[in-house]
């Protein structure tokens, strides 16, 4: 199949590419990624941030802040922040240094998030570890996405969405359920998913867009910053990351592969049509988030 259907794309999990990380980066860099990213139809995206401490990812914030208040319109829209490295659980820390996790409290959100809150759209948190859904409550309320994620949860109490899913967290089994399943189950709550056929394989891949309502699906890419960058190896999480995605011992560290790449695979696997791409990385997306605008 040839891939020459022009369409466009939102990635709200991305951690960067061409080299530039965005827990790292400087302000310049995020305009530089965002011209860079919109060549490719990726007309929005959120910087997603990894764990840190609290001081780095309040000064994060506030570069995106700035950032997204000084675009022009050659780049792609920065759309806010994704939290994700910060409350989650240890068990399922996956690349990521459980050292830098905090337990997810609206007291702890509100040290990192402080005067830039409104730039916060979503959040990544282990359900388990969230007393009486607290946290989740206060996101929700706010207008902030709450995604279970890096979880060994078997609910999915409030939350809005799943982060991407299978990943790091309890696999599918016939013998209990769990939010792998619930979340495929379940009409009201989005999932992501890195449908690179590398963080799940085809055939699953067949399974959950045959199960999961296609409304509620979003595709993400998870890239990072090797991506598309001619790296050898970067540093992510604290730990050397090599091309492919990988550390030393392969565990998984996210993508190498952008969105439009993504689709790409989708479409000529025949796993998705061109039409339904395009609702799983753009229409649901704007849904999901509440924008009630289109994004060129």
């Amino acid at each position: 199949m040839v891939y020459n259907y022009y369409m466009k794309f939102i990635d709200t999990h991305i951690h960067g590419g061409y080299g530039i990380n965005f827990n790292t980066c400087n302000y310049e860099d995020f305009h530089l990624f965002a011209k860079n990213i919109k060549k490719r139809g990726i007309v929005a995206f959120c910087p997603t941030l990894v764990g840190d401490n609290t001081s780095i990812l309040k000064n994060r914030l506030e570069l995106i802040n700035k950032a997204l208040h000084n675009q022009k319109r050659d780049e792609a829209v920065i759309l806010g922040a994704h939290l994700e490295g910060t409350f989650l659980n240890p068990q399922k820390s996956g690349i990521q240094n459980a050292g830098t996790f905090y337990a997810p409290t609206v007291e702890n959100f509100k040290k990192i998030a402080e005067n830039n809150m409104d730039v916060v759209k979503i959040v990544t948190l282990a359900p388990e570890l969230d007393k009486n859904s607290s946290l989740t409550n206060f996101l929700e309320e706010n207008n902030i996405k709450a995604h279970a994620g890096h979880t060994i949860s078997t609910e999915l109490y409030n939350v809005s969405g799943t982060t991407h899913h299978f990943n790091a967290m309890e696999p599918l089994t016939h013998k209990k359920s769990n939010i792998a399943l619930k979340g495929m189950l379940d009409n009201k709550v989005y999932c992501e998913i890195i449908a690179d056929s590398l963080h799940v394989n085809d055939d699953m891949l067949k399974l959950f867009f045959k199960i999961k309502n296609k409304d509620k699906i979003i595709l993400v890419s998870d890239a990072l910053p090797i991506a598309h960058s001619e790296l050898d190896s970067i540093v992510f999480c604290g730990k050397n990351i090599y091309k492919g995605g990988k550390d030393k011992d392969g565990t998984l560290a996210g993508s190498s592969m952008f969105l439009d790449e993504i689709a790409k695979n989708l479409i000529n696997k025949n796993l998705l049509t061109k039409e339904e791409v395009q609702k799983m990385a753009y229409d649901n997306v704007l849904a999901h988030l509440g924008i009630d605008y289109k994004i060129e």
